[in-house]
């Protein structure tokens, strides 16, 4: 156990308990725990983590506000975090910004430590209140993070963070219209300007690659690629008997993108400017 050396402050006095506390039942067996008692454990946990992670980045913010590390040469309370616990610098920089958002937002930072969110949930909540214009008057923000904190207990982090894109709703529906368009243009510029694919031969008669493409694209070509691989199309061009009804597995998903290659007619394809030679 990694204990705090004469511990004074009351939060210090509460971790050195739940390190206590968790000691205690580092080796005790949880076979005899009923399936109800287990889900309202599990349940118990994630509120005490969320409960955890609040304490956490109230810490760290304060550890930056009083340069932690810098008596050792570290050039943050962030980098001297990850060195001390060998965790990641953006997980210790995600920590203390998350310190940062919360003290910036009241309300979500009681709603975290009450363990009534998770931290996905937390970062989410200030995400959409952040990107609020700066217009909006200070009861209306807290309108809206109020009203974000109670969707959480309906829906989880990435539902959320769909109910956040339509916020300005909540507060202004009038404008609304305007603001989502203009967003979704800023989207999708930022969406056009990401795209890119990169292919590499690795010598063994294969070839691998990424690529980033916008949201509309991807749903056109998983669309295409669904079609290609359903089960009746497949039994319709190799036989009944080629597959079960299932849905598509990566291995149908990539042959139905080979087919789709081979289906491009070969004379529609644009000449290269690189590959003409001019004539002399």
């Amino acid at each position: 156990m990694t204990a705090i050396a004469t511990p004074q402050h009351r939060v210090s006095v509460a971790t050195a308990h739940l390190h206590a506390e968790l000691d205690a039942v580092a080796d005790a067996s949880v076979w005899s725990m009923d399936p109800t008692e287990t889900g309202r454990t599990l349940v118990e946990l994630t509120r005490a983590e969320a409960k955890l992670t609040e304490l956490k980045a109230r810490v760290a913010a304060h550890a930056d506000d009083v340069h932690l590390g810098q008596e050792v040469g570290a050039s943050s309370a962030a980098n001297w975090l990850a060195h001390q616990t060998r965790s990641t610098r953006s997980a210790s920089y995600a920590a203390v910004r998350l310190g940062r958002d919360l003290e910036a937002h009241p309300g979500t930072r009681e709603a975290l430590a009450s363990g009534d969110l998770t931290a996905e949930q937390a970062r989410v909540v200030v995400r959409w209140v952040d990107q609020l214009p700066d217009t909006v008057p200070t009861e209306q923000v807290a309108k809206a993070e109020a009203h974000l904190i109670g969707e959480a207990r309906h829906h989880d982090a990435k539902a959320l963070n769909r109910i956040g894109k339509h916020l300005f709703e909540v507060i202004a529906p009038d404008e609304a219209d305007a603001r989502e368009a203009a967003l979704l243009a800023k989207e999708e510029a930022a969406a056009a300007k990401a795209c890119r694919l990169s292919m590499v031969d690795d010598g063994q008669g294969r070839t691998r690659g990424t690529f980033t493409i916008p949201t509309y694209h991807g749903a056109a070509l998983r669309k295409m690629l669904g079609a290609v691989a359903a089960p009746r199309h497949v039994a319709a061009t190799q036989g009944a008997g080629a597959v079960a009804e299932r849905p598509p597995t990566p291995e149908a998903l990539g042959q139905a993108f080979c087919d789709l290659i081979e289906r491009y007619p070969a004379d529609q394809l644009p000449q290269k400017p690189w590959g003409r030679r001019s004539a002399t």
